[in-house]
């Protein structure tokens, strides 16, 4: 009788990759250079996705080093410290970029006393 198990068979004393240790590398990367594309809000989203993935095998690495490559834990801490740096950097953007309205929203709400005896020509020349 054949074996119609499609589960991988894992053996004994063989060392194997980290699953999605190269997928938290990649998103790791691609959000930091997301967060400079989309100001921030991809960035964000790619970050937090590489962290999520991150942790099941961290924790599998916790449990067992020897059974994983070494090279495999290495690409998920760099991944995770990108996804990290991502997430940072896109919270970051997105705090300036609301300063940044409130500021030009306070200013305009901090002219409008001065406008008030300005004639309707002059303002629509300002904006």
């Amino acid at each position: 009788m054949e074996n119609t198990n499609t589960e991988p068979q894992q053996q004994e004393g063989v060392i194997q990759p980290l699953p999605n240790s190269t997928a938290v590398l990649v998103l790791g990367i691609v959000s930091i250079v997301a967060v400079f594309c989309t100001y921030g809000i991809l960035g964000i989203a790619l970050g937090i996705i590489g962290l999520v993935l991150a942790g099941s095998p961290m924790k599998m690495y916790e449990q067992n080093p020897e059974k994983y490559t070494e090279a495999s834990y290495k690409n998920l801490k760099a991944g995770r410290i990108c996804s990290i740096i991502g997430l940072s950097l896109g919270g970051l953007f997105i705090l300036l970029g609301i300063l940044a309205f409130i500021g030009i929203v306070g200013g305009f709400f901090a002219a409008l006393p001065f406008m008030e005896n300005m004639p309707v020509d002059m303002i629509m020349m300002m904006l």
